[in-house]
């Protein structure tokens, strides 16, 4: 059985905890007195924001009477919770929230990206990297050093997957218009972006108009593991995980609605 990536697999922990609690009736403090621990490692456990043991998954679970067929999966959960993320040797070059994101990405069965502003990451090349880091508040050279080899891993990753994800990109016409500035770019840029658009699960298409997502840029990805997507929303004071249903299906219909009027790349690069 494929092992799941590890903040995957603590939040999928976290959420069968939680609702074997709620379905008990038991509180996060109740059970906390049961087991000799504070509510507050109860609420970390249930957020994935923790490790969990093989001790801690046995007790609450016995406490929760949870059935063999889940405890079973529980127990899987925590021991590739426990394990090292591909990310954790670039760790300088990732805000704390980030991990998530990057797991979710790399096991993946549909990627669908929408960026009005600048190439989205798993598209960019080392250059356009570098420029956009050059027009940005200056990071310390170490840690812009860690976020450009981590794109460069995490573009490697993706691409070098024995089965690639669906993959749709929907791209600002802003975001290659201001490539004319950066002549040095500009050429690495648009082969990278027409090299991958040729790859079969892969489409680009460029927003050239007004739109239904001015508001902002996002991401919708669909984790291999099931069906249930989620949104990810990125900004400069950090970033959001949305996994509402109602909600992400707005982002769904949004996605769609901008696509409908998108133009393919080969069509504005002609």
């Amino acid at each position: 059985m494929a092992h799941m990536q590890p903040t995957v697999a603590r939040r999928a922990l976290g959420s069968s905890m939680r609702k074997l609690r709620e379905a008990a009736g038991i509180t996060r403090s109740q059970a906390a007195h049961a087991i000799g621990y504070s509510p507050q490692t109860i609420q970390r456990i249930e957020e994935g924001a923790q490790a969990t043991r093989d001790h801690q998954v046995e007790r609450l679970g016995r406490l929760y009477d949870a059935p063999p067929a889940l405890m079973s999966e529980m127990y899987r959960y925590a021991l590739d919770g426990n394990r090292r993320g591909w990310w954790q040797a670039h760790k300088e070059g990732i805000p704390s929230e980030f991990p998530l994101f990057l797991e979710a990405e790399h096991d993946a069965s549909r990627i669908r990206v929408l960026e009005t502003e600048y190439i989205p990451g798993l598209l960019q090349t080392p250059e356009y990297l570098r420029a956009v880091q050059d027009a940005q508040p200056p990071l310390p050279s170490a840690r812009a050093e860690a976020v450009r080899v981590l794109r460069s891993q995490r573009q490697e990753l993706l691409f070098g997957r024995r089965r690639l994800p669906e993959m749709e990109f929907l791209i600002g016409r802003s975001t290659l218009d201001y490539l004319h500035d950066l002549p040095e770019v500009r050429r690495g840029q648009v082969e990278r972006l027409t090299q991958i658009d040729a790859i079969s699960e892969v489409r680009i298409r460029v927003i050239v108009g007004l739109h239904a997502a001015m508001a902002g840029s996002f991401n919708i990805l669909t984790p291999a593991t099931n069906s249930v997507s989620f949104a990810y929303v990125d900004s400069v004071d950090g970033c959001r995980y949305i996994e509402d249903h109602a909600v992400v299906s707005l982002y769904e219909r949004t996605f769609n609605h901008v696509r409908s009027s998108a133009i393919t790349l080969e069509e504005y690069l002609s």
